[in-house]
């Protein structure tokens, strides 16, 4: 393999990770990480000069922004670094606990069910529960787990990890509302330290944003259902899809 083609390869695995939609807006911080290593790895290797690193950060850092934009649309998001409590919708024992994507049955469900112990996996036609790779046993649509023979549970987040720390959700209006207007500020004016410090605690919070007055002012204040507080309990099912970005998307708000 000589100079070009090593560096067609290592430019295209840059390009698959910039596209990748799922991590994107899974872990939209690690995302950003992945791509900066990366072309960093590159400029070390002399694959790339110096401009085309700058022009390489400057589209994962738009990624990040663009996964930014997506969130605050659509933030019911199933995310593999989480831990979820799989809880019978209607009412019921739960049945097990998910953390790493992996299905732990309860020692009461275990024997009952241990056909549906598996794992979640991304698929082509979206996130499928497996007791291996080929053998579909359910699908994830939101947070509500849906097996094949209809039962669904929902899936209630209980933890998550940063930086590689497993942290509980947090369920304390007060710290919600602070981080709220924290990342409103620092999403204004473009302050991306803030955010890639602060950001991934804010989704562990079990509140989004209130969709009937969208906590403006004005309207927050008579607002029936989040009670003026301008935020309500996180929905487990979205309410708005991704804009399915890519690559090129991407690329086009860098130019």
């Amino acid at each position: 393999m000589n100079f070009e083609q090593a560096k067609a390869l290592r430019i295209r695995q840059w390009r698959d990770t910039l596209d990748d939609q799922n991590f994107r807006r899974e872990n939209p911080e690690a995302h950003r990480s992945s791509l900066r290593d990366l072309s960093a790895k590159l400029a070390e290797e002399n694959l790339i000069d110096r401009l085309e690193q700058f022009d390489m950060d400057e589209m994962a850092n738009a990624a990040y922004w663009l996964a930014i934009e997506e969130l605050h649309a659509n933030p019911v998001v199933y995310r593999s670094s989480y831990g979820y409590d799989v809880m019978p919708r209607g009412g019921g024992p739960r049945l097990g606990t998910l953390f790493h994507s992996v299905l732990t049955l309860d020692g009461d469900n275990a024997s009952e069910v241990r056909g549906f112990n598996g794992k979640i996996y991304h698929t082509e036609n979206g996130l499928e529960l497996n007791q291996d790779y080929h053998h579909l046993h359910g699908t994830v649509e939101g947070l509500v787990l849906k097996l094949k023979d209809g039962r669904q549970f929902d899936l209630v987040e209980t933890k998550g990890m940063v930086q590689g720390v497993i942290y509980d959700k947090i369920d304390d209006p007060d710290v919600y509302r602070w981080m709220t207007d924290l990342i409103q500020v620092a999403t204004e004016n473009k302050l991306l330290k803030i955010l890639l410090r602060i950001r991934p605690f804010y989704e562990m919070a079990r509140f989004v944003q209130c969709p009937t007055c969208l906590d403006r002012f004005g309207k927050r204040e008579d607002c029936g259902p989040c009670a003026g507080r301008g935020f309500v309990e996180k929905p487990l099912v979205p309410e708005q899809t991704s804009t399915g970005a890519t690559v090129s998307s991407v690329q086009d708000q860098c130019n």
